[in-house]
């Protein structure tokens, strides 16, 4: 029926009680007429209609005269002729009966009678029949549709009380007219009506016992139900086709019989087998009610059918004691209803709450209506008896102005006299609403949400699970921090994704029997991972339209299951028990940056102390370093090594990626260099030997950028070495060019093709000649239209400033620099060495 559920809950149950107003007022039409207005009369006989025969010209014949009756007692016997009623004549049965319905009880008629060819006269003290069986079968349709209406309106979306709502409605339609002597008084309408509700009764009667307690799933399900239906309609078709011929066809009343018996049978055996598949004590408790209830039913639906076999008469000429025990049927409605109130197997409590609330505020008005009327009648007689408009405006104004004081007071007093449970814990919840702010972690808030539960609803089995990893790990941070001896149970990704499912439709609490997951078309492997947990209830948590867990709930101690008002209490403790979590969450979060924030600014510090604090030249070369990670630690790194008196190492690299990685990687590739230098002669051996070493060991998705230049001032020569960095821009003869050497990146390849890719350059230098090493964050810094600064803007900063010292060249270009950005984020450490020869 997933079709229906389409239309909102309002809509559905606007339809619904349409419905059932329809229904119940066929149904009182039908019971006014046969009990009252159209009661039948009898004289303890059956007439039969015999216009075939040829010995039998006009009138009625007389059969089954029952010993001891009024017929009997006027001196009819069985084959008499019966012609006229008090000098009224008939062509049939119908005109005989209507006009013998017009008398009461024990009123005397005359009947004229042919016996033989002798016609003589007699009185007869007819009476009006009591009809105990149509009497008990209304009282079965009646105690299912308000059944299923309770059932149908409270929970209107869900398919079991769907299906239960439109089996009260086809009861209701379908056994009004069981049992009814008189078929005559009815229309064709009505007689369509009930056509439909017993044709519609049997079939949906399997259709909910395939659905509750246990919805069986198998591969042609549809095409099942769909045949069941079926073969309803082709069989009603087939009796409404013989029904508007004379004949009586014994075979097609046999296989009414069968087929009816067959689809009862069917489903009372579904709920049986079901019954026993329920594997706990539990689960069938409020079953067992219902259960015994079908067994008692079922003893008068079958004390019911045998009562034709063994006693061949109308049921008008059955002794009204013989009967008795159909009262049996009525167990089925009592122990339905019994169950669903006091074990809301299927949830009514909406509908019951809203009609004692209703009825109190009615009883009150109208009390109060009768009682105004009285003392402003007498009032106002004496004071203006002329102009009694005054008493109704008084009356419309005070009721106008009390109703939502009377409702409001209705609801209170509803709560506290027939749900005071719930009415005490509400307030609870209430309470614990106002504490949960103040609670600082989601181990507390946890704890809170248990005992307040197990205080309030008494449920001890609650669970909380979340989706997102943060809350688990807040959650053992908090109990390692306070010693705590409870242990955290992280589940697979199945077991998120079971739950997960239950919400990809919308986002409200889900029951977590089988028939609900059923409905709810979980697979499977997700639906035994759920039921295993033995949860009753799940109710998720939502952060900004996010999932990120869920409160689980196990069975209440009454048995009762959650009612409309639990779920909806339950949902506002979840959604604040939601801000609470992200909030403590955000705490953590907020520490544990704060706490990360400090250790950068430790490891900030020793990076930079890692850099030259004071370069230590050499006579005849002036050098200027800079260096600005894009993060609070980078990848980047210069280093000014003295070798010697007239000998002097720089070297710049970069390493790939940002942050603490690319950090780690520096300092380990910075002492290698120093290291190396201290063995190694030349830029090209020490870059080798820092290769061999790295390769194996760096990250595969990672390298480094570096190129090392040594400058003897002795001879005055610099030989640089780069390996994949950006080129050097220098200046010989007053012309400044970039200097692209062959090399590749540190721990890309193996000393092979490493060192057969790798140039060393030697070139002349000589005072003012000026060597600018940088990293590529300084030329690919970008503004905020993602614009590069340039190698171009560079060189024109140093050939404008190539007088100036290196410091202040340095200054004007990360000045630029910065310029340039206008705000925009820094996207790549920035490292920058200028080295000027000078005269000695």
């Amino acid at each position: 029926m997933k079709f229906i559920n389409r239309f909102s809950d309002g809509t559905l149950r606007f339809i619904f009680t349409f419905i059932a107003i329809y229904c119940l007022a066929y149904s009182a039409i039908v019971f006014v007429n046969t009990m009252f207005t159209d009661r039948m009369t009898t004289d303890d006989c059956l007439w039969i209609n015999e216009n075939d025969s040829p010995e039998l010209k006009s009138g009625l014949r007389i059969v089954q005269v029952m010993e001891g009756g009024v017929t009997d007692v006027a001196g009819i016997r069985d084959g008499d002729v019966l012609i006229e009623i008090d000098g009224f004549k008939f062509s049939n049965s119908k005109e005989a009966q209507d006009i013998l319905n017009s008398y009461e009880s024990n009123q005397i008629v005359e009947y004229t009678i042919d016996r033989n060819g002798e016609i003589f006269k007699t009185n007869v003290r007819v009476y009006k029949v009591f009809n105990f069986l149509f009497l008990i079968f209304s009282l079965l349709g009646l105690g299912f549709i308000l059944i299923g209406f309770m059932v149908g309106y409270s929970k209107p979306k869900e398919l079991t009380s769907q299906l239960f709502f439109f089996l009260g409605c086809s009861a209701s339609l379908g056994f009004n007219l069981i049992g009814i002597n008189n078929y005559s008084i009815y229309s064709n309408r009505i007689f369509l009506n009930s056509l439909i509700g017993i044709s519609l009764f049997y079939p949906l009667l399997v259709h909910f016992f395939l659905t509750y307690p246990i919805k069986y799933e198998f591969k042609r399900r549809k095409l099942l139900i769909g045949i069941l239906y079926l073969i309803i309609l082709i069989v009603s078709l087939i009796n409404t086709f013989f029904s508007n011929t004379k004949s009586d066809n014994l075979i097609l009343v046999y296989l009414n019989y069968f087929i009816i018996g067959g689809y009862f049978v069917a489903g009372i055996t579904l709920f049986f087998v079901s019954y026993y598949k329920l594997d706990k004590d539990k689960q069938r408790k409020p079953l067992k009610v219902i259960f015994y209830g079908f067994l008692i039913g079922l003893a008068g639906f079958t004390y019911t059918s045998f009562i034709p076999v063994f006693v061949r008469k109308p049921n008008f000429l059955i002794d009204t004691w013989i009967y008795i025990p159909t009262i049996l049927i009525l167990a089925i409605p009592l122990s339905f209803g019994f169950s669903i109130i006091k074990y809301r197997i299927l949830d009514t409590e909406f509908i019951i709450k809203k009609g004692l609330v209703f009825g109190i505020i009615t009883a009150f008005i109208v009390g109060i209506y009768l009682l105004l009327v009285l003392f402003l009648d007498n009032l106002l007689s004496q004071f203006l008896p002329e102009n009694k408009q005054l008493l109704t405006i008084a009356l419309i104004i005070i009721v106008t102005f009390s109703f939502d004081y009377v409702n409001k007071k209705a609801k209170e007093l509803v709560d506290k006299q027939f749900y005071r449970e719930r009415y005490n814990y509400r307030k609870s919840l209430l309470l614990f609403s106002e504490e949960l702010p103040y609670l600082n972690n989601i181990r507390q808030i946890i704890e809170k949400i248990a005992y307040s539960v197990r205080e309030t609803m008494g449920i001890n089995n609650l669970h909380v699970w979340f989706l997102d990893d943060d809350y688990y790990k807040t959650l053992e941070t908090e109990i390692s921090s306070s010693n705590g001896s409870e242990k955290i149970f992280r589940n697979d990704s199945v077991y998120d994704d079971a739950f997960t499912s239950l919400y990809k439709i919308n986002k409200e609490p889900k029951f977590l029997s089988e028939v609900y997951l059923h409905e709810l078309g979980i697979p499977e492997e997700y639906r035994k991972i759920i039921l295993k947990e033995n949860f009753i209830l799940s109710v998720p948590i939502y952060i900004k339209n996010k999932l990120i867990g869920a409160i689980n709930f196990g069975e209440k101690p009454s048995g009762k299951a959650y009612s409309e008002e639990d779920i909806d209490l339950l949902k506002t403790l979840a959604s604040q028990a939601a801000i609470a979590f992200e909030n403590s969450r955000l705490q953590e979060e907020k520490i544990s940056k704060q706490v990360i924030e400090e250790e950068l600014q430790i490891a900030r510090k020793i990076q930079m102390g890692l850099l030259p604090q004071k370069i230590n030249s050499v006579n005849g070369i002036e050098i200027s370093g800079f260096y600005n990670p894009a993060k609070i630690i980078g990848g980047d790194f210069y280093d000014v090594i003295k070798l010697s008196e007239s000998k002097i190492l720089v070297v710049v690299a970069d390493v790939s990626g940002k942050g603490i990685p690319a950090a780690l990687y520096m300092s380990k590739v910075q002492a290698m260099i120093q290291f190396a230098a201290t063995i190694f002669p030349s830029p090209k051996e020490m870059l080798i030997e820092v290769n061999k070493q790295i390769h194996q060991k760096i990250d595969k998705k990672s390298f480094i950028t570096s190129v090392i230049a040594l400058f003897d001032l002795e001879k005055m020569t610099v030989n640089i070495c780069r390996a994949g960095h950006n080129p050097v821009i220098y200046s010989v003869n007053g012309k400044f060019e970039l200097l692209k050497n062959k090399g590749m990146g540190l721990g890309l390849e193996s000393e092979t093709l490493f060192n057969k890719n790798l140039e060393e350059v030697e070139i002349k230098i000589a005072p003012e000649n000026m060597f600018v090493f940088y990293s590529d964050g300084l030329t690919e810094a970008m503004n905020l239209s993602k614009e590069e600064f340039g190698t171009e803007k560079i060189l024109d900063i140093i050939n404008f400033n190539r007088e100036s010292k290196c410091s202040i060249i340095q200054d004007r270009i990360i000045s630029s620099v910065d310029s340039f950005r206008n705000g925009a984020e820094q996207n790549d450490d920035i490292t920058l060495v200028i080295a000027k020869i000078v005269s000695k």
